[in-house]
């Protein structure tokens, strides 16, 4: 693959198209919107399998399609019930289609056939439609005092039904200073590729959590939809054009989405030492935990140049049933950007991103507590970029920019099974779970 370098390996096209309508009338005001979005990612072929997985098997390319398509309308009712107040109902019709050629090919003609599925040309395709409604109510208590809940609920054709109540606070203190409390159940419905049953992943053995021979990891369609009560409490502070806010955020996570750590099965068949390959599933963690704070900053260091700010720094993330990490996150991110509209057309921004150190998970891939050089960690890092508007009309602008302008590159550190005799930098941090590499 020497001759890809330099050359492009994965390029991605998205087209968006919408319809909105706005109303106002005699009982309130209305918002309906029409949209349809097409993503198409063409990369090199990579692999599926082990050590190899996420690196290119070979030169050519494929392209995965995704179609998003969505019927949104609310209307908003002001009412005097006690109180001034805005409630707003509304409902959602959401589907997605995936069309991906390469995420299904993994042959089991090695690790042994599984139950269901043909060895070879399975189908690329799969689809989820979801239906929601919700009812929202902005209720001011006292000048300087809203109180909001919440109700929705949503349907997913695969996982079934879910309802998410909320309930916020917003309460000034001063001109100046406002405090901040929330809590509400979040919902989050597996991805694709997690209930696609055609989806496979393999490994000959050091992928496999708890065991030293072969294994599928499989998708799974009997997933239940994610779920957690997300608390937060922060202030915030605006002056003559001074934004600082600090918020603290609690998330208990039920039922969140990750890779097995026990067989449900075993393949029947295959050759060598690798026959008769244990297969995991995408499966469902009782209990997690995310603990945080996040905190914003804006200064005007001039009439038309801003600093914008903003963190997150993690408590914890922890499966509460292993104690082990959720995922391999940075301690810290800080995203700094420099805004300046240079004229009354063209605005420019210097952007810098900082990475805090990455800490690999405390157990391998047998459940043992890692040692050695598998507890290395990712020092921390920083990615810069540049970007320029410019105005052509009221309706046109063309935007340019450069990110990664230093070509800061990463490789892989701490618990990385299976890659150790494999040259070259880590893959980028992903938030695609259905993604088939993740940084180790």
């Amino acid at each position: 693959m020497k001759n890809l370098l330099g050359h492009e390996t994965n390029r991605s096209y998205r087209e968006t198209y919408s319809v909105t309508h706005r109303g106002e009338w005699d009982f309130g005001s209305s918002m309906a919107y029409l949209q349809y979005e097409k993503t198409r990612n063409t990369r090199i072929n990579e692999g599926l399998a082990g050590g190899t997985e996420g690196i290119f098997s070979n030169s050519e390319f494929y392209t995965a399609v995704l179609r998003d398509l969505t019927a949104h309308g609310e209307v908003n009712l002001p009412l005097r019930a006690g109180f001034e107040q805005t409630l707003t109902l509304g409902s959602e019709w959401s589907q997605q289609k995936l069309d991906d050629p390469s995420a299904n090919t993994q042959s089991t003609s090695e690790g042994g056939a599984v139950g269901g599925l043909s060895s070879s040309n399975r189908s690329t395709q799969s689809s989820a439609q979801i239906f929601s409604l919700f009812a929202e109510d902005n209720i001011e208590l006292q000048p300087g005092t809203m109180l909001t809940p919440g109700l929705r609920l949503d349907h997913h054709s695969i996982v079934g039904d879910n309802w998410s109540p909320s309930l916020n606070l917003s309460h000034a203190l001063s001109d100046t200073l406002t405090l901040k409390a929330g809590i509400a159940r979040a919902y989050k419905a597996p991805n694709l590729y997690q209930l696609n049953s055609d989806y496979l992943l393999y490994s000959r053995g050091q992928g496999c959590y708890g065991q030293s021979t072969s294994c599928y990891l499989q998708g799974n369609d009997k997933l239940k939809a994610e779920t957690s009560v997300n608390k937060e409490l922060g202030l915030e502070y605006k002056a003559d054009g001074w934004v600082a806010g600090l918020t603290y955020f609690r998330n208990d996570y039920k039922n969140k989405v990750e890779s097995g750590l026990a067989p449900v099965s075993r393949a029947s068949g295959g050759s060598g030492a690798y026959r008769n390959s244990a297969i995991y599933q995408w499966e469902n963690v009782p209990k997690a935990l995310v603990e945080g704070l996040e905190g914003t900053l804006t200064i005007p260091l001039a009439s038309q140049l801003t600093w914008n700010n903003n963190f997150t720094y993690m408590l914890q993330s922890k499966n509460k049933e292993t104690g082990d990490y959720l995922s391999v996150t940075p301690r810290y991110t800080l995203n700094s950007m420099l805004d300046w509209q240079a004229t009354q057309d063209l605005s420019l921004q210097a952007t810098v991103a900082w990475y805090g150190q990455q800490t690999p998970k405390k157990y391998d891939y047998h459940g043992d507590r890692v040692t050695g050089s598998a507890t290395q960690q990712l020092a921390p890092y920083a990615i810069a970029g540049v970007s320029g508007t410019y105005a052509l009309t009221r309706h046109l602008s063309l935007t340019a920019g450069v990110d990664n302008l230093f070509d800061k590159r990463l490789f892989r550190e701490g618990n990385a099974q299976g890659v150790n005799n494999i040259a070259g930098p880590a893959p980028p941090p992903t938030t695609n779970p259905g993604a088939p590499c993740t940084p180790a």
